[in-house]
Parts: C-alpha cells; sequence; structure tokens
C-alpha cells in the first residue's frame, strides 16, 4: 500500500553564481489540493512574494516507505501525526544539507528506519549525530510570516 503524503516546498538561491540552494519546508500534507493552496498563500508573503513560481515545488513521500520496519505495517495516521526521520549535515561552512528521507505512521516504524538509516555510508561520513525524528502535524501550514534576507 502506498500512502501519499505532500510536501510543499520553497527554494530560495541567493545567486546563480552559487551552487546551493536554500528550502523552506511549508508543511506537510494528505491532499495535494492542501499543498498547492499552501503554496498559494506562501507567495503572498514577504521574502516568498519575491520568489518566482518556479521556486515552489511539492515533493511527494510516501508513508512506511522502508522495507526494514517489518512487513505488517499499519498506515493508520493518529491525530493527524505522523513522524519524520531527518538529515542535516554541513557539506562546507556556508550551506548544509538537510531534509526528510523517510515519512513514518508510528514512532516505532521511525525508530526502526532509523536504525538501517545510520548503516548507510553518508551518515558514517557525517556522523550519526545529523540523523533524528520529528513529530510532524499534518495539513498544517508552516512559514506564516515569510522571511527577509540579510547579507554581509
Amino acid at each position: 500500500m502506498r500512502v501519499p503524503i505532500y510536501e510543499a516546498l520553497a527554494h530560495y538561491k541567493r545567486n546563480e553564481m552559487l551552487p546551493y540552494t536554500e528550502y523552506f519546508g511549508l508543511g506537510f500534507f494528505t491532499d495535494i489540493s492542501l499543498a498547492e493552496s499552501t503554496i498559494a498563500e506562501s507567495k503572498k508573503l514577504v521574502g516568498f512574494s519575491d520568489l518566482n513560481d518556479n521556486s515552489f515545488s511539492i515533493k511527494t513521500h510516501y508513508l512506511n516507505d522502508c522495507t526494514h520496519i517489518g512487513d505488517d505495517i499499519n498506515y493508520e495516521i493518529v491525530n493527524n501525526k505522523i513522524y519524520g526521520v531527518w538529515y542535516d549535515y554541513d557539506i562546507d561552512p556556508y550551506y548544509s544539507s538537510s531534509g526528510y528521507i523517510g515519512l513514518f505512521s508510528t514512532l516505532e516504524y521511525a525508530e526502526k528506519a532509523l536504525d538501517w538509516y545510520k548503516t548507510w555510508d553518508i551518515f558514517n561520513v557525517y556522523g550519526l549525530d545529523c540523523l533524528g525524528i520529528d513529530t510532524i502535524t499534518l495539513n498544517l501550514r508552516g512559514w506564516t510570516e515569510g522571511f527577509i534576507t540579510v547579507y554581509d
């Protein structure tokens, strides 16, 4: 069974000379129309309103999409909460790479997946402290106030 979860994202690049793009997570949603409306509302906010349409996207994740959590999987979402296994490590002094590797319906599934992700070479290089688990509330818009940029 594949249960989609939609992540609304904004992408910001300070200038085209830099290889780095920053990502703003705008929320996780059970319905793609909720992700689309979140993006539409975010485009009205300070900072986000300066970005072009190509700076927004929706990433589809699939709930419990990790074979290492077992065979008898429960996809029920309780109290609109799921658990995301995240990563966050520094590429260099100016840029870090971050995001979610997997989304899970229970903390137990997220913990089992996290144990498996810890065996990946990339996390042996950057350290296991760059992995963790967040509780995510679905269908809740993030970044409701926008942002400003500050340059040196």
